[in-house]
Protein backbone atom coordinates (compact mmCIF):
# COMPACT_ATOMS: atom_id res chain seq x y z
CA UNK A 1 0.00 0.00 0.00
CA UNK A 2 1.39 3.38 -1.01
CA UNK A 3 1.52 5.94 1.78
CA UNK A 4 1.10 9.65 1.10
CA UNK A 5 0.77 12.32 3.78
CA UNK A 6 -1.64 15.24 3.25
CA UNK A 7 -2.54 18.26 5.37
CA UNK A 8 -4.97 21.13 4.98
CA UNK A 9 -3.18 24.11 3.46
CA UNK A 10 -0.34 22.06 2.01
CA UNK A 11 0.19 18.94 -0.02
CA UNK A 12 2.59 17.10 2.24
CA UNK A 13 3.17 17.06 5.97
CA UNK A 14 6.25 15.69 7.64
CA UNK A 15 5.81 11.94 7.73
CA UNK A 16 5.96 10.17 11.04
CA UNK A 17 8.87 8.12 9.79
CA UNK A 18 12.15 9.88 9.15
CA UNK A 19 15.18 8.50 7.44
CA UNK A 20 18.02 10.26 9.22
CA UNK A 21 19.66 13.68 9.26
CA UNK A 22 16.35 15.53 9.35
CA UNK A 23 14.99 13.87 6.20
CA UNK A 24 11.27 13.18 6.06
CA UNK A 25 9.58 10.46 4.00
CA UNK A 26 6.66 11.83 1.95
CA UNK A 27 5.77 8.75 -0.10
CA UNK A 28 6.66 5.12 0.47
CA UNK A 29 4.91 1.76 0.51
CA UNK A 30 6.04 0.19 -2.73
CA UNK A 31 4.75 0.34 -6.29
CA UNK A 32 1.40 -0.24 -7.96
CA UNK A 33 0.74 -3.26 -10.18
CA UNK A 34 0.77 -0.94 -13.19
CA UNK A 35 4.16 0.51 -12.21
CA UNK A 36 5.63 -2.96 -11.68
CA UNK A 37 4.48 -4.15 -15.10
CA UNK A 38 5.76 -0.99 -16.78
CA UNK A 39 9.20 -1.53 -15.22
CA UNK A 40 9.35 -5.15 -16.39
CA UNK A 41 8.18 -4.23 -19.89
CA UNK A 42 10.72 -1.41 -20.18
CA UNK A 43 13.56 -3.75 -19.22
CA UNK A 44 12.42 -6.44 -21.63
CA UNK A 45 11.95 -4.11 -24.58
CA UNK A 46 15.49 -2.79 -24.15
CA UNK A 47 16.91 -6.28 -23.64
CA UNK A 48 15.07 -7.48 -26.72
CA UNK A 49 16.54 -4.67 -28.83
CA UNK A 50 20.02 -5.78 -27.81
CA UNK A 51 19.31 -9.49 -28.27
CA UNK A 52 18.08 -8.90 -31.82
CA UNK A 53 21.14 -6.83 -32.74
CA UNK A 54 19.19 -3.58 -33.07
CA UNK A 55 21.51 -1.48 -30.91
CA UNK A 56 24.54 0.17 -32.47
CA UNK A 57 27.93 -1.30 -31.51
CA UNK A 58 26.30 -4.13 -29.54
CA UNK A 59 26.35 -7.69 -30.88
CA UNK A 60 23.15 -9.75 -30.72
CA UNK A 61 22.70 -12.00 -27.69
CA UNK A 62 22.33 -15.77 -27.77
CA UNK A 63 21.15 -16.16 -24.16
CA UNK A 64 19.28 -12.99 -23.12
CA UNK A 65 16.69 -13.88 -20.49
CA UNK A 66 13.23 -12.35 -20.31
CA UNK A 67 12.83 -10.56 -16.98
CA UNK A 68 9.97 -11.10 -14.56
CA UNK A 69 9.03 -9.20 -11.41
CA UNK A 70 10.27 -10.61 -8.11
CA UNK A 71 8.56 -9.50 -4.90
CA UNK A 72 11.48 -10.46 -2.67
CA UNK A 73 13.90 -8.35 -4.70
CA UNK A 74 11.37 -5.51 -4.63
CA UNK A 75 11.02 -5.74 -0.86
CA UNK A 76 14.78 -5.51 -0.34
CA UNK A 77 14.95 -2.59 -2.79
CA UNK A 78 12.14 -0.79 -0.96
CA UNK A 79 13.80 -1.30 2.42
CA UNK A 80 16.95 0.34 1.11
CA UNK A 81 15.09 3.12 -0.68
CA UNK A 82 13.36 3.99 2.59
CA UNK A 83 16.78 4.74 4.12
CA UNK A 84 16.88 7.88 1.93
CA UNK A 85 20.51 7.52 0.90
CA UNK A 86 21.94 7.83 -2.61
CA UNK A 87 24.69 5.31 -1.86
CA UNK A 88 24.30 1.59 -2.52
CA UNK A 89 23.69 -0.91 0.23
CA UNK A 90 25.99 -3.87 0.76
CA UNK A 91 25.58 -7.24 -0.92
CA UNK A 92 24.60 -8.79 2.41
CA UNK A 93 21.86 -6.20 2.98
CA UNK A 94 20.15 -7.03 -0.31
CA UNK A 95 20.82 -10.78 -0.18
CA UNK A 96 17.80 -13.00 -0.83
CA UNK A 97 19.56 -16.37 -0.47
CA UNK A 98 18.61 -17.72 -3.90
CA UNK A 99 21.29 -15.91 -5.91
CA UNK A 100 23.64 -12.93 -5.80
CA UNK A 101 21.82 -9.62 -6.24
CA UNK A 102 22.88 -6.66 -8.39
CA UNK A 103 21.59 -3.13 -7.97
CA UNK A 104 20.96 0.02 -9.99
CA UNK A 105 20.15 3.27 -8.22
CA UNK A 106 19.12 6.76 -9.31
CA UNK A 107 17.93 9.92 -7.58
CA UNK A 108 16.48 13.23 -8.70
CA UNK A 109 15.77 16.25 -6.58
CA UNK A 110 14.45 19.77 -6.79
CA UNK A 111 14.11 22.74 -4.46
CA UNK A 112 10.61 23.40 -5.80
CA UNK A 113 7.91 22.11 -3.43
CA UNK A 114 5.37 19.71 -4.96
CA UNK A 115 2.13 21.43 -5.94
CA UNK A 116 0.01 18.34 -6.62
CA UNK A 117 0.03 14.62 -5.88
CA UNK A 118 1.47 13.71 -9.28
CA UNK A 119 4.67 15.50 -8.28
CA UNK A 120 5.40 12.65 -5.88
CA UNK A 121 5.04 9.92 -8.49
CA UNK A 122 8.06 8.05 -9.88
CA UNK A 123 9.26 8.16 -13.48
CA UNK A 124 11.00 4.81 -13.75
CA UNK A 125 10.98 4.91 -17.54
CA UNK A 126 13.23 7.98 -17.53
CA UNK A 127 15.68 6.37 -15.10
CA UNK A 128 15.76 3.01 -16.91
CA UNK A 129 16.43 4.77 -20.20
CA UNK A 130 19.21 6.79 -18.56
CA UNK A 131 20.86 3.58 -17.34
CA UNK A 132 20.55 2.09 -20.81
CA UNK A 133 22.05 5.22 -22.40
CA UNK A 134 25.45 4.20 -21.01
CA UNK A 135 25.58 1.88 -24.03
CA UNK A 136 27.04 4.81 -25.97
CA UNK A 137 30.27 4.56 -23.97
CA UNK A 138 30.23 0.86 -23.15
CA UNK A 139 31.28 -0.86 -26.34
CA UNK A 140 31.25 -4.63 -25.76
CA UNK A 141 33.95 -6.06 -23.55
CA UNK A 142 34.49 -8.19 -20.46
CA UNK A 143 33.69 -6.46 -17.18
CA UNK A 144 36.89 -5.03 -15.76
CA UNK A 145 35.81 -2.87 -12.83
CA UNK A 146 35.88 0.45 -14.66
CA UNK A 147 33.32 3.10 -13.90
CA UNK A 148 30.52 4.69 -15.85
CA UNK A 149 28.70 1.82 -17.58
CA UNK A 150 27.69 -0.60 -14.84
CA UNK A 151 24.02 0.35 -14.98
CA UNK A 152 23.83 -0.61 -18.64
CA UNK A 153 25.74 -3.87 -18.26
CA UNK A 154 23.52 -4.94 -15.35
CA UNK A 155 20.39 -4.01 -17.29
CA UNK A 156 21.39 -6.23 -20.22
CA UNK A 157 23.16 -8.99 -18.27
CA UNK A 158 22.12 -12.10 -20.14
CA UNK A 159 21.54 -14.42 -17.18
CA UNK A 160 19.64 -11.88 -15.08
CA UNK A 161 16.00 -12.94 -15.17
CA UNK A 162 14.34 -11.20 -12.22
CA UNK A 163 13.94 -7.59 -11.14
CA UNK A 164 12.28 -5.84 -8.24
CA UNK A 165 12.33 -2.12 -7.54
CA UNK A 166 11.57 0.30 -4.73
CA UNK A 167 10.81 4.01 -4.66
CA UNK A 168 10.74 6.69 -1.98
CA UNK A 169 9.88 10.38 -2.21
CA UNK A 170 11.34 12.37 0.66
CA UNK A 171 12.44 15.81 1.78
CA UNK A 172 16.14 16.35 2.37
CA UNK A 173 17.01 19.73 3.96
CA UNK A 174 20.36 19.68 2.15
CA UNK A 175 18.95 18.99 -1.33
CA UNK A 176 15.21 19.40 -1.43
CA UNK A 177 12.41 17.14 -2.57
CA UNK A 178 14.04 13.89 -3.64
CA UNK A 179 12.89 10.90 -5.67
CA UNK A 180 14.99 7.80 -4.99
CA UNK A 181 14.82 4.79 -7.30
CA UNK A 182 16.35 1.40 -6.44
CA UNK A 183 16.18 -1.71 -8.65
CA UNK A 184 17.58 -5.04 -7.52
CA UNK A 185 18.45 -7.79 -10.01
CA UNK A 186 18.86 -11.52 -9.74
CA UNK A 187 21.01 -13.30 -10.50
CA UNK A 188 23.22 -10.21 -10.32
CA UNK A 189 25.52 -9.30 -13.16
CA UNK A 190 28.76 -7.35 -13.61
CA UNK A 191 30.98 -10.35 -12.97
CA UNK A 192 34.64 -9.43 -13.40
CA UNK A 193 36.14 -10.95 -16.54
CA UNK A 194 32.79 -11.91 -18.06
CA UNK A 195 30.91 -10.45 -21.00
CA UNK A 196 27.37 -9.26 -20.24
CA UNK A 197 25.94 -12.00 -22.44
CA UNK A 198 26.92 -14.62 -25.00
CA UNK A 199 27.35 -13.14 -28.46
CA UNK A 200 25.33 -14.71 -31.25
CA UNK A 201 21.87 -14.82 -32.70
CA UNK A 202 19.22 -15.81 -30.14
CA UNK A 203 19.68 -19.52 -29.45
CA UNK A 204 17.70 -20.28 -26.32
CA UNK A 205 17.56 -24.01 -26.95
CA UNK A 206 21.35 -24.25 -27.07
CA UNK A 207 21.42 -23.10 -23.42
CA UNK A 208 18.64 -25.37 -22.22
CA UNK A 209 16.17 -22.48 -22.30
CA UNK A 210 12.78 -21.91 -23.89
CA UNK A 211 11.89 -19.12 -26.31
CA UNK A 212 9.87 -16.26 -24.87
CA UNK A 213 6.36 -16.11 -26.29
CA UNK A 214 6.07 -12.37 -25.64
CA UNK A 215 9.49 -11.05 -26.63
CA UNK A 216 11.14 -12.63 -29.64
CA UNK A 217 14.86 -13.01 -29.04
CA UNK A 218 14.52 -13.45 -25.28
CA UNK A 219 14.65 -16.72 -23.34
CA UNK A 220 12.79 -18.30 -20.46
CA UNK A 221 13.84 -20.90 -17.93
CA UNK A 222 12.39 -24.36 -18.37
CA UNK A 223 10.60 -25.29 -15.16
CA UNK A 224 12.75 -28.35 -14.49
CA UNK A 225 16.03 -26.47 -14.84
CA UNK A 226 15.35 -23.31 -12.81
CA UNK A 227 16.46 -24.44 -9.35
CA UNK A 228 19.62 -26.20 -10.52
CA UNK A 229 20.73 -23.18 -12.56
CA UNK A 230 20.08 -20.77 -9.70
CA UNK A 231 22.05 -22.93 -7.28
CA UNK A 232 24.98 -23.06 -9.71
CA UNK A 233 24.90 -19.30 -10.25
CA UNK A 234 24.79 -18.70 -6.50
CA UNK A 235 28.22 -20.21 -6.03
CA UNK A 236 29.87 -19.35 -9.34
CA UNK A 237 29.08 -15.65 -9.52
CA UNK A 238 30.49 -12.96 -7.29
CA UNK A 239 28.99 -9.85 -8.91
CA UNK A 240 30.03 -6.31 -8.27
CA UNK A 241 27.54 -3.63 -7.49
CA UNK A 242 26.16 -2.28 -10.69
CA UNK A 243 28.11 0.94 -10.67
CA UNK A 244 31.48 -0.56 -9.67
CA UNK A 245 31.82 1.40 -6.42
CA UNK A 246 32.16 -0.50 -3.15
CA UNK A 247 29.39 0.26 -0.69
CA UNK A 248 29.97 3.50 1.16
CA UNK A 249 32.59 4.85 -1.25
CA UNK A 250 32.54 8.62 -0.80
CA UNK A 251 33.22 9.12 -4.51
CA UNK A 252 29.76 7.86 -5.41
CA UNK A 253 28.27 11.32 -5.25
CA UNK A 254 30.55 12.47 -8.07
CA UNK A 255 28.42 10.51 -10.55
CA UNK A 256 25.66 12.97 -11.34
CA UNK A 257 24.12 15.01 -14.08
CA UNK A 258 22.24 18.30 -14.00
CA UNK A 259 18.91 18.41 -15.81
CA UNK A 260 16.66 21.28 -16.86
CA UNK A 261 17.95 23.88 -14.40
CA UNK A 262 20.07 24.40 -11.34
CA UNK A 263 17.21 23.47 -9.05
CA UNK A 264 16.47 20.12 -10.70
CA UNK A 265 19.24 17.58 -10.31
CA UNK A 266 19.50 13.88 -11.04
CA UNK A 267 22.08 11.38 -9.89
CA UNK A 268 22.66 7.80 -10.94
CA UNK A 269 24.57 5.31 -8.84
Amino acid sequence: MIALVFVVGGLFAAAESSCGAGKQVLRTGGLTAYEKQAIVDAHNRLRQSVALGQVSRQPPAANMMEMVWDDELAASAQRWSDQCTTAHDSASQRDVGRFPVGQNLAATWTTRPPSEAVDSEPDFMKQINAWFAEVHIFGFKPISGGRGTGHYSQLVWGETSQVGCGYTFYYDPARGYTKLYVCNYGPGGNVIGSNPYEKGHPSCGAYGLADSRKYSGLCLQKADSRSSREETQKFQHQPLQSFFYPAGDETEAACFQTTLSLINVSIVQ
